[in-house]
């Protein structure tokens, strides 16, 4: 048997490396999906409580249709479709080059909208001039 080049040699090396960085960016996105589904809840538990103490309004007129109707009904809505868009996300993770990228975005942004949420409830209001 002839013995292998070296660059055949470090062709598995490289591979295994290769392998292992993914399954460190697939693990991330995973806890970061799980981020996401949890700051969801987070938003929508702020956001029936900012609405209910009549610090902020409905902008959204489909969501402000959804909570005239049933504040039930619109937690729902407002949980069950981002859960059901992390669940699509995490099924195609494979096939979507930018994916990890895009949920690094949305994780930043629900933290930003809970964020601001939790402000908008812990510091006074400015008084009225």
């Amino acid at each position: 048997m002839a013995s292998k080049t070296g660059v055949e040699r470090r062709a598995g090396q490289r591979r295994r490396t290769d392998r292992r960085a993914a399954g460190r960016i697939e693990k991330r996105m995973f806890y970061l999906l799980w981020g996401v589904g949890v700051l969801n809840f987070t938003d929508a538990a702020q956001t029936i409580y900012l609405l209910n103490v009549k610090l902020m309004v409905e902008a959204n007129r489909f969501m402000a249709f959804l909570l005239d109707h049933s504040p039930y009904v619109f937690w729902m809505y407002k949980t069950l479709v981002p859960t059901l868009g992390c669940v699509l996300l995490w099924r195609f993770r494979k096939k979507v080059r930018w994916l990890p990228g895009a949920v690094i975005t949305v994780f930043a942004v629900y933290l930003t909208v809970v964020l601001r949420s939790f402000l908008y409830m812990v510091l006074p209001a400015a008084p009225a001039v």
